[in-house]
Parts: structure tokens; sequence; C-alpha cells
């Protein structure tokens, strides 16, 4: 590494400090140990350092407020929170407070090199990373129509809108209602009990599904939404990426979203919402 990018890796466990203070140093990082926060502070002080490497939980002043600290240091800083007692929550509050990215422990040492170098370069060298965020792309849930959870599926399809938002009996968020929620419900138990169209329910002969169709669209009218409800609906971070969002739409199998702040549900991305600003950077 022609410049040494200097890293100051802050955490109280000693032996996980000297493991990867060892690896950045054979990577050509100039590194730097801190075991807590105060010490940090004052190490900044001394010497500038490019990039941080800062635990969350920690004796003494924990990982947020030591970021804070930092920040009112050199507001231009990069700051990579790295921790094992990490949640959605504390990932949301550190991106809230300008953190560069957020890894959970453990993590691939060489991840963590290589969002170093990303940190040094958007600060140094104005390497441009992409700048939209689930946020930015998102359908906001007030937006959405909103049915009652126990509206039938007849009345739902009347409506005829392609993503509505279930509202409970307690007038709380339950859930998104899409067309492929009813596409799966129309399937007969029985072969749908899996979740999976297999090779079994593939065996039956045509004449079995004949006429089979308008029989179990008959029979599911009059279901409840809440009865056809997925159990759960994969969740990303208002402040994450595209490239995440992405993934975890294709690794779900999903076609929506939700997107969530720290305490409730904001808004929803739909598979053509991420295949929109796909088209949109192809044809730049």
């Amino acid at each position: 590494m022609q410049n040494q990018i200097r890293v100051l890796l802050v955490d109280d466990e000693d032996r996980f400090c000297e493991t990867t203070s060892k690896f950045l140093n054979k990577k050509g990082f100039d590194t730097a140990i801190a075991n807590n926060a105060e010490k940090a502070l004052q190490i900044l002080k001394d010497k500038k350092r490019d990039v941080i490497v800062l635990d969350i939980k920690m004796t003494g002043m924990d990982g947020h407020t030591a970021l804070h600290e930092i920040k009112k240091t050199d507001p231009d800083i990069q700051v990579i929170i790295l921790t094992g007692h990490g949640s959605r929550y504390s990932a949301m509050r550190a991106l809230v407070r300008e953190a560069f990215d957020y890894l959970a422990k453990p993590c691939d040492v060489e991840i963590l090199a290589s969002r170093i170098q990303d940190a040094y370069l958007a600060k140094n060298r104005g390497f441009k990373f992409d700048d939209k965020k689930a946020l930015d792309i998102m359908i906001p849930i007030n937006n959405l129509k909103s049915i009652p959870a126990d509206m039938t599926l007849k009345d739902a399809i009347a409506v005829n809108k392609g993503f509505l938002a279930v509202i409970d009996e307690r007038k709380m968020f339950a859930g998104i209602l899409t067309h492929m929620d009813i596409i799966r419900a129309i399937r007969p138990e029985y072969i749908s009990e899996d979740g999976s169209f297999n090779e079994e329910s593939s065996r039956f002969s045509p004449m079995f599904w004949s006429g089979f169709f308008s029989d179990r669209v008959k029979a599911i009218s009059q279901k409840k939404v809440w009865e056809i409800l997925p159990e759960s609906t994969p969740v990303i971070s208002e402040n994450a990426n595209l490239l995440e969002a992405a993934h975890m739409m294709a690794r779900t199998f999903g076609d929506v979203l939700l997107v969530k702040d720290i305490s409730k549900v904001i808004g929803i991305i739909r598979n053509q919402d991420i295949y929109s600003e796909i088209s949109s950077l192809m044809n730049k």
C-alpha cells in the first residue's frame, strides 16, 4: 500500500485487537490500538488517524457516545462500527450519527480491510459510493391504500391496488397484502403446506387440474385477509444501500421489503422499484 492508511482499533477485547491489528499491518495498514474510548480520544488528539474501527459496548464510555465525541473532534474522520453486541437498533443509531459502515462480529477480516480502504477513499479521493438508500426509493406506508385485516379477499381484490397496507383491529400495521399472496392462497392446502410447488404436486394429471382453478378462487373469496398474510416479510433498514436491498429480495424470493426506521415500518420497496434503479443506471 503506497500511502499507509492510519487505522485506530477501539475495542476492549485485547485478543481481538491483537489478532486484527496483526492482520491489518500485514495488509499494509498503520494500525494503532485503544482498549477504551477515552484512550482513543486522547490518541486522536496526539496523532491524526484516517479510519477508526469502533466497538459499541465497552467499559466506560460506550461506542455511541464515543462516535459523537470523535465526530466533534474531527467531523470528517471515517468510523466503522464493529461489534458483537449490535442490533438493527444500534446500527441505525450509529448510521444516523454518520458512521461510515456497520459490521457485526464475527466479521471476515478481509471484508473489514476492504471497508477500511473504501472509507479512506471516500474521504480522501472523492470516491463515489451509491448515494441512494432504501429511504430514497421506498413508497411511504402512508401513500399505500389501507384495508382492515378482517376484510374478505373478494373485497380486497375489488380495491384493485397492487400492494395494500393491512391494519388490524388495534389500528396497527399488520403487514402488506400483495398479488402473490393471493396467488399462493388459491393452491390447495395439501399441495402448498410446505410452501412450494414440488415434484409430487406436478405428477397430478391434467384432468385433475381441469376446472380446479375457478373452484379454488371461489373457495378463498370469503377468506379474511389476515388468514393469508405471510407470517413474516423481510425487513430492511431505511439506511440500507440498494445492493443490500437487492440481495435481500433475491435471497427471500419475495416481491416486497418492509422499510423500517428505529421503531416502526415506514415504507415498502417493491421489486419493480429496484428494477427501475437498475434500468436508470444502465441507461445513463
